[in-house]
Order: C-alpha cells, then structure tokens, then sequence
C-alpha cells in the first residue's frame, strides 16, 4: 500500500499558509509534488516535513534566496564530504546570525524593561503627558538614557 497523498489544500491548511505560498515555493525550485493526469498537486508527508523545513528559516527572518541557497547545497555537491562542508559552514552562518539577532533582541529588551519601569513612574500622575504639561516628568529626564522613550515621549521639545 503506498504512502498517503495530500491535496495542496489540506497542505496549506496544515501548514497554516496559503495554496499561492506552497506554489510559489514549487515555482522557486524548492519542491516538486507529484502531479495527477489531471494537473492536481499531491504532497507525500516528505513534502510537507520539507515545507515545514523551508517555512520555519522564512519565519526566522531568512530571504527564500537564502533557503533555496541552503536548500541546493547538497544536491550541487560531488561528494558527501563536499555536501557536509557546504551545509555546515552555511549552518554555521545562520547560527552566526541567530546569535546576533539573539544579542539585540537582548539588548532591546533590557531597554524596554528600563523604558517601562520609567514610564510606570507615571501612575498615579494628573498632569498633561507632554513637554509643557509636565516639565519634570521622569520620561522626560531619561530621554538621553533609554532611547526607546524618544518614541513615546512628544517631539515639541
């Protein structure tokens, strides 16, 4: 007995995307279904463990370019240590780039931290929030520090 195909829209809805995404990703190279006499795309389980693969580095951030870069590492090797090179040095790259990423998201929390702690020192306040209506406001002092504030705080300055 052969292995269950799935139409593409009940991949799409597994998938949480759109019948347009999964096309567009057969357009870019990145899979090929199977094809009825008809024209119907079906998707074995393999397909969908592979869009999965490819929907969760573009929800990390990643370009398709990059997915199809990563993707066409090892079928574009001669050799499997050739293979193995290539897709751990590019896995290197995005591990790289994660920890970046992971380093600023870091940062910008301790500042929304700060930011809100600052701005909680406004409960409780009866003065207009801006400039004129409250020229001592703890925002205001700390516009310097936090620059996170600068948004929330007037430009009338």
């Amino acid at each position: 007995m052969g292995e269950m195909l799935h139409k593409i829209g009940d991949v799409a809805e597994m998938l949480s995307t759109s019948v347009r995404t999964l096309r567009y990703y057969e357009e870019e190279g990145l899979l090929t279904p199977v094809r009825t006499g008809g024209g119907t795309r079906l998707y074995s389980m393999k397909h969908v463990d592979r869009l999965r693969a490819i929907l969760h580095l573009l929800k990390g951030g990643y370009s398709i370019d990059a997915v199809k870069a990563l993707a066409k590492l090892r079928e574009n090797s001669l050799t499997g240590d050739d293979s193995q090179r290539g897709v751990s040095a590019r896995m290197d790259e995005i591990l790289r780039d994660i920890d970046s990423r992971i380093g600023e998201l870091r940062k910008l929390a301790e500042e929304i931290r700060a930011a809100k702690q600052t701005v909680s020192q406004c409960a409780g306040c009866s003065n207009i929030p801006s400039s004129q209506g409250c020229p001592h406001c703890p925002v205001r002092d700390r516009l310097h520090d936090i620059e996170l504030l600068n948004l929330v705080w007037d430009m009338d300055e």
